[in-house]
């Protein structure tokens, strides 16, 4: 076997098996003609042969040039594939964070067993991912190999389509002007008038309000809160002067409300935040006492779900936006 059918056949290992016999006979008379036409220039050899194998190609090369490029996902399903990715593996990090958050509330870990409990979660974490990236992958791959192109051409497209289509890095001022708003209110009523809470309840047919006395605990955290209150403010602020979102202000505000699930945690598994009455309440004191328990860590369970689809949310918008500006 020459060098040349040695050439061929490295060519026809990167070539399908139904077309390799046709294109590998294609390649060997068409670098036989080339040899054929440089006879007359120079004496055939080994040099001359390699320096016509060099002009001609690397196999591979050669091999993609006759069958095009090799996809494990084609171009023509990718921007779903990717669509989809982005949106799966920020649920799952949602609802991860979120049970991640719930399970701490539950436990009595402290110090170094906790943060212990922190580590595994994250790699449990990473573990699902890639798992779930995997499935997305072999589930897409399929669809690419037995669905008709038909399913993926684009529809008629209308320029026009363009006007009604809203700006995503857009300022909603109205959102961030009611954001602001409830912050100061909180500001305002933990700092300064935190006696105007009550608690209301009927007892006898008749309605009763309670004084909601935050406890120390509460107030303990209050600096914390204060902090993040302000800062989201000035993020709020921000935004509606320069009316677009950025990679940055998206960046400041996941890490605000990361800041706020970590608080949340900690407010949840400290003790209790409210103190309806002093010493041991009886009767139905004391079951308001556990009532109000049961709010509070509602209320910031509650906190901790929509910061996790707010960093879900902002996560999957800048990954958006890298994506448009490369």
């Amino acid at each position: 076997m020459n060098l040349i059918d040695k050439y061929v056949v490295e060519i026809g290992k990167h070539l399908p098996r139904k077309q390799r016999a046709d294109i590998s006979k294609e390649i060997r008379s068409t670098l036989l003609d080339m040899l054929e036409e440089r006879k007359p220039a120079s004496p055939e050899s080994d040099a001359v042969v390699i320096e016509l194998l060099k002009e001609y190609g690397e196999p591979r090369e050669v091999a993609e040039s006759y069958i095009g490029p090799r996809y494990l996902i084609s171009p023509r399903i990718y921007p779903l594939f990717e669509l989809v990715t982005k949106i799966v593996l920020s649920v799952v990090i949602g609802i991860a964070i979120v049970g991640m958050a719930i399970a701490l509330i539950g436990s009595s870990l402290t110090g170094l067993e906790f943060l212990s409990r922190v580590g595994e979660s994250a790699l449990g974490l990473l573990g699902s991912l890639v798992t779930v990236f995997g499935n997305i992958v072999i589930v897409f791959a399929i669809l690419d190999r037995v669905l008709p192109a038909s399913e993926f051409e684009p529809e008629d497209w209308d320029p026009q389509a363009l006007a009604a289509e809203p700006d995503p890095d857009e300022v909603k001022y109205g959102e961030q002007i009611v954001g602001i708003f409830f912050l100061v209110l909180f500001l305002i009523i933990f700092n300064i008038y935190p006696d105007i809470l009550r608690f209301g309840f009927i007892e006898e047919n008749d309605w009763d309000f309670l004084p909601l006395v935050l406890s120390d605990a509460f107030f303990n955290y209050l600096p914390w809160i204060n902090i993040l209150f302000l800062i989201e403010i000035g993020v709020g602020v921000y935004l509606i002067r320069v009316g677009v979102w950025s990679a940055a202000s998206r960046i400041v505000t996941i890490l605000i409300n990361l800041a706020g699930i970590a608080l949340a945690v900690a407010m949840l598994r400290g003790p209790s935040l409210l103190d309806f009455i002093h010493g041991d309440p009886p009767g139905n004191l004391a079951r308001l006492a556990s009532i109000g328990d049961l709010i509070s860590g509602i209320v910031l369970i509650i906190v901790i779900i929509i910061s996790g689809i707010e960093i879900a949310q902002m996560t999957f918008r800048l990954l958006n936006v890298r994506y448009e500006t490369k």
